[in-house]
């Protein structure tokens, strides 16, 4: 199977690679290695991963990183210039793959593991839908980081966290993408934002009234493809790094674990 890495910074980059002195939040190192290098590892060692592609540095970057260029040529990693935006790159890089199911995940992912990856990836085939998106319970990300700060999504079925793992079945879930994309491009407009969703849908999510099914059931309408999600247990899956409490989490967790 395929997987696409996302691994560029927004415009103006983040405050944990500016602390770094550095452009871009994958290249922060956690014990000596980078985050991307931690990503692109945690895939080469599931064997449900044949190759993969990252999107997001540029070239001076992997030239600079002699650890990143003798990790992509024995792990078969190839790297695509990146588009205006996460959305757009993946679409690209999903597109230019052009290999179904698709894996796509983040490369601020440090705490990926091989195992989280193969778990997400049984469970999400088993899913109706084009488009897989792993969500963690929050209860299980509190029970393991108390002082973690995530962003939630509350619906009646539970609270959940993402985890940056998504599944692309077929081509028929980068239309999924496209929406995201979508969005994105209007991510400074609120009110569009509103209406693309759709009010009264945005309404019920935040009265607690919208279900987790009727909000996905609402995207893959408007985008033209079955949008479904798997629950993903193990709460390392929902840590991303892209704060000093992050960083500081990933530092203490990967030396208890080591």
């Amino acid at each position: 199977m395929h997987a696409v890495i996302l691994a560029g910074d927004r415009p103006g980059g983040n405050l944990l690679a500016k602390s770094f002195d550095l452009e871009n939040g994958v290249l922060v190192k956690i014990h000596g290695k980078t985050c991307l290098q931690r990503v692109i590892e945690a895939l080469g060692d599931c064997k449900i991963i044949s190759n993969m592609s990252v999107i997001g540095l540029g070239e001076n970057d992997v030239q600079q990183d002699g650890s990143l260029q003798k990790i992509s040529s024995r792990l078969d990693c190839h790297w695509l210039v990146p588009e205006t935006g996460p959305a757009a790159s993946a679409v690209k890089a999903v597109t230019l793959a052009n290999s179904f199911p698709c894996l796509l995940t983040t490369g601020d992912h440090a705490l990926l593991s091989s195992n989280i990856i193969a778990t997400f990836l049984n469970d999400a085939k088993q899913v109706p839908g084009d488009f897989i998106v792993g969500l963690v319970p929050f209860s299980n990300v509190h029970n393991a980081f108390p002082a973690s700060k995530r962003t939630l999504l509350k619906f009646p079925e539970g609270v959940f966290c993402g985890s940056n793992l998504f599944l692309i079945k077929n081509a028929e879930g980068i239309k999924i993408l496209e929406y995201w994309k979508k969005v994105e491009e209007l991510r400074k407009k609120p009110w569009r934002i509103a209406r693309q969703l759709g009010l009264r849908c945005l309404i019920s999510y935040f009265a607690g009234l919208l279900s987790l099914e009727k909000a996905l059931g609402e995207i893959s309408s408007q985008a033209g493809a079955k949008l479904s999600y798997a629950t993903i247990s193990d709460p390392v899956a929902a840590i991303d790094i892209d704060t000093k409490a992050d960083y500081d989490l990933a530092v203490t967790w990967l030396a208890n674990e080591n």
